[in-house]
């Protein structure tokens, strides 16, 4: 549905995908696999980065060749490093081909500065940068001709709009696939941005991919499994996707079988996998 509704790329093993309770062998492995069945359909961007900067060496290294088409790097996160060893780490991984640096300081604990961004984009692998600190911050990249996807679903429609942004890097897309990509390119449309906000406030009240991954086993997509630490969201959440599945319609969303509210036994957590 993705790739029929008109996404034109895919994020693998990133924190949606849940790549940070992965090992490396499985990351890879599921980059080739996507790479395989629809890399001729869709970009697919391998989430390679790491606080180590010989772990993204490497794993970059291995992901272009299991054929991904571009590489996510974050910085370096909770190991922070100097504004020098920003700039060191990334110059060592753009070389290996196209980039896409992510800036997320509420999960990183450090943000990237301008400064930071604009020596990586002299790199001709350098292909922009999902920026999650504002719309200034966005504008001030647009302006010098940095292109930039947001990070923030209830900020892309006006970071597209009215700041220069590119498009979005979306979480709400696993969902909603044709229209956040209407809300995306097919002209301002505040009355769509409203109608998806009460959805997106709902997947971020609890830490991504928490809501997520309860929404999708709402809509019988995936089997409910969560792997910890993530839990489903509890029965008064569920009840009120289910409510927001009804105002947006139920045809928009991914999945073909009726939402569910489901009940807390019939989710399962696992801590070994």
């Amino acid at each position: 549905m993705q790739i029929e509704d008109g996404v034109e790329g895919v994020i693998v093993g990133g924190t949606t995908g849940e790549g940070q309770l992965m090992s490396w062998d499985e990351h890879i492995m599921l980059i080739g696999h996507t790479v395989n069945c629809f890399g001729g359909s869709i970009k697919v961007i391998g989430n390679t980065g790491s606080n180590s900067t010989r772990e993204a060496i490497h794993a970059t290294e291995q992901g272009f060749a299991v054929g991904m088409h571009a590489a996510l790097h974050i910085n370096p996160y909770y190991g922070k490093t100097s504004l020098e060893g920003l700039i060191s780490h990334f110059e060592n991984v753009l070389p290996m081909g196209p980039t896409i640096i992510y800036n997320v300081p509420s999960r990183t604990g450090q943000d990237i500065p301008p400064a930071v961004i604009l020596n990586a984009s002299k790199s001709p692998n350098f292909a922009g940068v999902k920026e999650c600190v504002g719309h200034d911050r966005v504008e001030g990249y647009t302006s010098k001709g940095v292109v930039v996807w947001s990070g923030n679903d209830d900020e892309c429609h006006d970071s597209r709009w009215d700041y220069g942004g590119k498009g979005v890097i979306s979480v709400t897309s696993n969902l909603v696939p044709s229209l956040m990509r209407e809300l995306m390119f097919e002209g301002k449309n505040p009355s769509l941005n409203a109608k998806l906000l009460p959805l997106m406030k709902w997947l971020f009240h609890e830490p991504n991919p928490i809501g997520l991954n309860t929404a999708l086993a709402q809509l019988g997509v995936v089997r409910p499994i969560f792997r910890l630490p993530y839990v489903p969201l509890p029965l008064e959440k569920r009840i009120e996707f289910v409510n927001i599945v009804n105002d947006i319609g139920r045809e928009n969303f991914v999945g073909e079988t009726d939402v569910q509210v489901l009940d807390d036994d019939d989710f399962i957590l696992i801590g070994r996998y």
